[in-house]
């Protein structure tokens, strides 16, 4: 005699594993919000970094963003270019700039995080200044692959998590 048992699987709790993927996402953005947020921690002028998570497909997806026009020259570096004070370009009435004869940066081309700096006391005083350009320090780039690897595991370990509370374990 043979005999037949159907072994029903439990119904996925779809809602609760949704859930726990949307609370990671948000966790993992709060993380890589602070690796941003430590390219500026030295800095006076202080961008606001915006965190955006999604579910849709090819899901889940985070993005970590800023509108701050300072950060992007920064960031993504600038060519060299002349600065003019305010009188000749109609922002001010000032003639001249004075700015340090020597200065050390704040920053470090793809190192995530940021330092005191240093300017020399000494003042350069000219109508305009002809600026050498600005390095790319791409922290974008450091900051995802450093989350590369760390995502995708956060990201597996909560859909494991909420298998197994389904009683759908791999």
């Amino acid at each position: 005699m043979i005999a037949w048992k159907i072994i029903k699987p439990k119904k996925m709790k779809v809602d609760a594993l949704r859930l726990a993927l949307l609370n990671e996402l948000r966790a993992v953005g709060k993380d890589v919000k602070q690796d941003f947020e430590s390219t500026t921690r030295t800095w006076e002028h202080k961008p606001k970094f915006e965190i955006s998570i999604s579910l849709t497909a090819p899901g889940p997806i985070l993005e970590v963003s800023t509108s701050d026009e300072i950060y992007r020259y920064v960031n993504k570096g600038t060519r060299r270019h002349l600065i003019w004070a305010g009188a000749y370009t109609g922002k001010s009435d000032k003639k001249v700039l004075a700015f340090p004869s020597a200065s050390t940066s704040k920053t470090t081309p793809r190192v995530i995080g940021s330092g005191p700096g240093s300017r020399s006391s000494d003042k350069v005083i000219r109508p305009y200044v002809d600026h050498p350009g600005t390095k790319a320090r791409n922290f974008d780039e450091e900051i995802a692959k450093k989350w590369k690897k760390l995502f995708k595991r956060r990201m597996e370990a909560v859909m494991k998590k909420g298998a197994r509370a389904s009683g759908h374990a791999i």
